[in-house]
């Protein structure tokens, strides 16, 4: 749907950061039901895509460390209604984000937006500046950003997107297997 060009195995679009140390977060209304949306995480550690492709929306140098996660993949099921569903969706998924941040004792996350979710991830409740002025790429305009990880952020996601309980279940005996 973005356009990009990505390999594919078995139907499956991938690109180089989709890898075993990946954590996906995996929204669907039950366990085998149909998926809502979905994010990755990554570590920045080690290659990442803000650090290889999008360094230059970046005023400093990349955020990086095993405490420094990017945040990717955020995807809505083709049917999510455009408006309050995304919206709602994006809140959901940045509560996940948090929750399994936290367990990982992970303090900040990074990652790109463009212009339609870019203020709506600045407004969701957690403590998240820009790394830098928006630059146009293609017909958008992207901006990298970094939230800081902590109870309080979490407190407030969770407020402003009506959410009284965790988000974040985990399947199996692995906290590796996100979902």
């Amino acid at each position: 749907q973005m356009k990009w060009r990505l390999e594919e195995s078995a139907g499956i679009e991938i690109d180089a950061y989709d890898c075993p140390e990946a954590i996906y977060l995996i929204e669907a209304a039950a366990p085998r039901g149909s998926i809502t949306g979905s994010a990755r995480l990554l570590r920045t550690d080690r290659p990442h895509l803000m650090s290889e492709h999008f360094h230059h929306l970046c005023d400093g140098p990349v955020p990086s460390g095993p405490e420094i996660w990017e945040a990717t993949r955020f995807c809505p099921a083709p049917e999510t209604p455009d408006g309050q569903a995304r919206h709602d969706l994006l809140a959901r998924m940045i509560a996940a984000i948090m929750e399994t941040a936290l367990i990982f004792g992970v303090e900040r996350v990074t990652f790109v937006a463009n212009a339609a979710l870019a203020p709506l991830a600045l407004r969701a409740g957690w403590d998240a500046e820009p790394l830098g002025a928006a630059k146009r790429m293609g017909r958008d305009r992207l901006t990298a950003v970094t939230a800081a990880i902590d109870q309080r952020g979490l407190r407030r996601v969770r407020e402003r997107a009506r959410l009284d309980a965790p988000v974040t279940r985990f399947f199996g005996d692995d906290l590796t297997q996100a979902a």
